[in-house]
């Protein structure tokens, strides 16, 4: 069976994708390649991405993830969280409401808001579609 993706770091000539994946999604441009894990297609072009950043509370967060649209639904997402979980041991994120069962079906659960690095909640106590995006903090260790 073929494999229709593969896990490498980030390159600076990734982020062009990248940034266009977040912006459909309502998300800032990544400033730079750091910290980023892509998937790739068998032509090397990212078809999905997660960033991790380190909290100055020592925890890598899930900083974000995200999977172009065609290919949701092929195990892009599953393999990026599989990957930084392998690598990091534990992850804690902010989820959107909408991707709060995608994270639930990777054995996620909730956390309080004092459990995520305060740099990362912060995003969203100023955010105009918070009431929208129903935020939930969410963590999971191996």
């Amino acid at each position: 069976m073929a494999v229709l993706f593969t896990l490498r770091p980030a390159q600076v000539d990734d982020l062009p994708y990248l940034n266009g994946y977040a912006a459909a999604e309502g998300m800032d441009a990544l400033a730079s390649a750091q910290g980023v894990t892509v998937a790739v297609n068998e032509d090397d072009v990212p078809v999905g991405f997660l960033r991790l950043q380190k909290g100055s509370n020592g925890v890598e967060h899930v900083n974000p993830v995200v999977t172009c649209g065609p290919w949701r639904g092929w195990g892009v997402g599953r393999a990026l969280v599989a990957d930084a979980l392998e690598k990091t041991g534990e992850l804690r994120l902010v989820a959107r409401g909408g991707s709060v069962a995608f994270y639930e079906a990777l054995s996620f659960a909730p956390l309080s808001w004092e459990a995520i690095a305060p740099e990362i909640a912060a995003d969203c106590e100023g955010c105009e579609m918070r009431e929208e995006c129903c935020p939930r903090p969410m963590g999971r260790m191996l």
